[in-house]
C-alpha cells in the first residue's frame, strides 16, 4: 500500500503484480506501465487493477477511457471496443451530471477534446464503410460505399477547418441514413451485421457526448447569468427553425435519402425539445438547456442536408434543383407579401395552406 508521501510523486506509475508462471514453481513479477496500455493489450487487465490499487479518481478514469477509445478508433478498432466508450460516458455523466455547475478544469478539458469527437465519428464511419465494401463489392451500392470512404478521408483532411465542421457533421448524418438503407436491403449478405448495429449505437453515444460537452463549454464561455432566460431564448430559436425546416420538408423529393434523413432528424429534435420543456418545468434548467441544445443540433443538421442535397445526392440532383427553385420563390413571395414571419410564428395554423401551395408548385414544375 502506498504511503501518503508517495502519492503524486511519479508521473507514470508502475504497477507491480506477482503472477504465477504457468508450469513454474516460482512467482514471476510483471511490471506494467499503466499510462501506455491499450484495451487490446494482454496487459490491459493489469492496468485496470493498477487503477484500483492507486485509487484513481473518476475524473482521471474518464480522461483515461476517452484517450483509450480514441487510440482504438485511430487503429480501426473502435467498433470492437464499444464497452470502453460506454464506460467513458458513464464516468462523464458522474463528473458532469448536468444539473450542477461543472468544474472549470473539466470544461477546459472538454474544450480541448471536442475536435476529437468529430474525428472519431469520421473514422468510425470509414471503418464501417470499409467492412461493408468487403461484403457488398458486387452490389449496386459498391460504388457509393467506395465514394463514402473517400469522402471520410477527405473530411479527415479538412477537419481542422472550423468553417467546414458543421457541414461535415450534417453530411455524416446523411451518410448514416444511407448506410441504414443499405443495411435493410443487404443485411443477409453482410458478414457482421451486428457491427453495423454497434456503429449506430456508438454514433448515438458520440452525439450525446458532443452535445453534453458543448453545452458546458457554451455556458462557461458566455457566463450566462440567467439560465432560464437562456433556455427560453434557445427554445424560441428552435421553434423558428423548426417551422422553416418543416416548410422545406413539405415539398422535398419523396424518394430522396436526404428527405428521409432530415425527417428522422426532425423527429428526434422534436422529441428532445419536448423533454427539454418538461425538464424546464420541473426546475432542471441546466438539463433542459442541454436537451434544447441537442434538439437544435439535430434540426440544424436537417436544414443543412436540405440546403446541400442537390450536391450531396447527385442521383436526385434534378429533383432537388427543382425543389430549391420552388422553395426560394415561395419564401420570397411570402416575404414580399409580409406574411413570412406570421407563417413561421404560427406554423400549425398555416400548415395546410403550406401543403396546398407545395402541391401547386409541384404541378407547375417537372415531373418528380
Amino acid at each position: 500500500m502506498f504511503g501518503p508521501d508517495q502519492k503524486g510523486v511519479a508521473a507514470i506509475t508502475a504497477v507491480i503484480i506477482v503472477a504465477a508462471s504457468i508450469g513454474a514453481g516460482v512467482a514471476t513479477p510483471v511490471i506494467v506501465d499503466a499510462a501506455d496500455v491499450d484495451p487490446d493489450s494482454p496487459f490491459y487487465g493489469l492496468e485496470r487493477l493498477g487503477e484500483q490499487i492507486r485509487m484513481v479518481g473518476g475524473e482521471d478514469q474518464m480522461k483515461e477511457r476517452w484517450g483509450e477509445y480514441v487510440s482504438l478508433v485511430n487503429r480501426g478498432k473502435g467498433l470492437a471496443h464499444k464497452s470502453i466508450l460506454e464506460e467513458f460516458v458513464e464516468k462523464m455523466h458522474d463528473v458532469v451530471p448536468g444539473d450542477v455547475e461543472t468544474k472549470q478544469e473539466i470544461v477546459q478539458w472538454m474544450q480541448e477534446q471536442m475536435p476529437r469527437v468529430g474525428m472519431v465519428q469520421l473514422r468510425l464511419c470509414k471503418e464501417i464503410c470499409q467492412q461493408l465494401k468487403q461484403d457488398l463489392d458486387n452490389t449496386p451500392e459498391a460504388e457509393w460505399i467506395e465514394n463514402c470512404i473517400r469522402e471520410c478521408e477527405n473530411f479527415e483532411e479538412n477537419w481542422d477547418k472550423h468553417e467546414l465542421r458543421a457541414q461535415i457533421q450534417a453530411r455524416l448524418r446523411l451518410i448514416r441514413e444511407r448506410i441504414k438503407n443499405v443495411m435493410n436491403i443487404y443485411r443477409a449478405q453482410i458478414h457482421k451485421p451486428m457491427d453495423v448495429d454497434v456503429y449506430f449505437d456508438i454514433d448515438n453515444v458520440l452525439v450525446d457526448v458532443d452535445v453534453t460537452a458543448n453545452v458546458e463549454i457554451d455556458i462557461n464561455a458566455e457566463n450566462l447569468p440567467d439560465l432560464s432566460e437562456a433556455f427560453e431564448n434557445k427554445l424560441e430559436e428552435f421553434n423558428t427553425l423548426l417551422a422553416e425546416v418543416q416548410i422545406m420538408l413539405e415539398g422535398a423529393p419523396e424518394n430522396a435519402h436526404g428527405k428521409h434523413a432530415a425527417e428522422r432528424l426532425v423527429e428526434v429534435a422534436i422529441n428532445l425539445k419536448d423533454k427539454a420543456v418538461a425538464g424546464f418545468e420541473e426546475g432542471k434548467t441546466r438539463r433542459a438547456l442541454a436537451l434544447i441544445h441537442a434538439a437544435k443540433v439535430h434540426l440544424g443538421n436537417a436544414e443543412m442536408i436540405l440546403e446541400n442535397a442537390d450536391e450531396w445526392e447527385p442521383e436526385f440532383s434534378t429533383q432537388w434543383n427543382t425543389w430549391r427553385n420552388q422553395w426560394e420563390n415561395m419564401k420570397q413571395e411570402w416575404t414580399g407579401e409580409g406574411i413570412w414571419e406570421n407563417i413561421i410564428e404560427n406554423y400549425n395554423r398555416y400548415a395546410e395552406t403550406v401543403r396546398k401551395r407545395w402541391e401547386e408548385e409541384k404541378h407547375k414544375g417537372p415531373a418528380w
